[in-house]
């Protein structure tokens, strides 16, 4: 996971170029649009986290505190599976 990839990608790209850039990955297809990510996987786990933060974004949170809330949201599941 790289999150200022996901910061970039939710910055940079529509909640539709997300969703299409999702499903290519999920299909193990090439994605539309350059996505930093050692394999797939990385790559999709950048775009969901991506999507979330653009998602509070449309909502018309402030896109630092849309990234530092889905951030928050990610620690406290890692903290969780410790």
């Amino acid at each position: 996971m790289k999150p200022a990839e996901s910061r970039r990608l939710a910055l940079e790209r529509s909640a539709e170029e997300l969703a299409a850039a999702i499903e290519h990955l999920s299909e193990e297809r090439e994605p539309p649009f350059s996505i930093a990510g050692a394999d797939h996987g990385e790559m999709l786990t950048n775009v969901l986290l991506a999507q979330r933060i653009r998602e509070r974004i449309d909502r018309g949170e402030d896109a630092k505190e849309a990234f530092r809330a889905v951030m928050a949201e990610v620690r406290a599941v890692v903290s969780n599976d410790g």
